[in-house]
């Protein structure tokens, strides 16, 4: 059998959706293990009451987003959701950012910046046990190989969270890239794209060869989280959980 684990992202439900039912919904829609998506400790609430929403659902992420200059304050900030992400199980905490200059691509101070940032946070969680995964994403300042080559090696704790739908939309392949830092790999975020949109797995027009990326995990005996990241649904965020979880079940795999 597969051996890959995989999760589904609260993201399309929103920051301030209602936890318990985000929860049901991802439940009635088959899946075993969430990506909590850069909700508020304040929204969050104490790990019990978290726990009673659960149930059996497992936490496997936790996500957050990263501005420059990061603030102490801010850092602090991370520290304990990162505290809250290891009281809740989770195996690795996500970073997307900063915000791209609209002006000129990041410059090696900016990427030297963020690499700072995110490995103070990478160095904390390994303490707890998490990695601290960064997210090279569209629009922000890492978002190319060349980049992601840059913010590596000005690091060494912390881990990359590929997902395969912004690499190919900056003319990447994911696939490549899967293979080439797969000593760096913390998770990874699974969604499709077409005609100016993030749609359901298997619906997109990037050609992403998702067999071909998941078989490449398989045989990399990959031990972090495939996490479905489905940001925006036409119809309903259960709709589509309930579409990206059929498209991994006909291609062999249980959610």
């Amino acid at each position: 059998m597969p051996s890959l684990r995989f999760a589904y992202s609260t993201i399309n439900w929103g920051e301030w959706c209602d936890l318990s039912t985000t929860f049901d919904d991802i439940r009635a829609a088959g899946w075993h293990a969430v990506e909590l998506f850069n909700h508020a400790l304040d929204w969050l609430g104490p790990p019990r009451r978290l726990r009673d929403w659960l149930g059996d659902l497992q936490v496997a992420t936790f996500f957050g987003a990263v501005e420059l200059p990061a603030s102490e304050r801010a850092l602090t900030v991370h520290k304990r959701r990162i505290d809250y992400a290891a009281e809740m199980g989770a195996q690795a905490y996500g970073l997307v950012g900063a915000t791209r200059p609209r002006a000129h691509p990041p410059t090696a101070d900016d990427i030297r910046a963020l690499a700072r940032a995110c490995e103070s946070l990478a160095e904390y969680a390994a303490e707890l046990g998490l990695c601290v995964a960064y997210h090279p994403h569209t629009r922000c300042t890492i978002e190319n190989e060349a980049e992601i080559d840059a913010l590596m090696n000005e690091t060494r704790a912390l881990t990359l969270c590929l997902d395969v739908s912004h690499i190919a939309l900056v003319g990447e392949d994911p696939l490549t890239h899967l293979r080439k830092y797969r000593e760096r790999l913390g998770y990874v975020h699974l969604k499709d794209w077409a005609r100016g949109e993030f749609v359901e797995m298997g619906r997109g027009t990037l050609g992403i060869d998702f067999t071909a990326c998941l078989k490449e995990l398989e045989g990399q005996a990959f031990g972090g989280w495939c996490v479905v990241e489905h940001s925006v649904s036409k119809t309903s965020p259960l709709d589509s959980a309930k579409a990206n979880a059929l498209y991994l079940r006909r291609l062999g795999y249980s959610v």
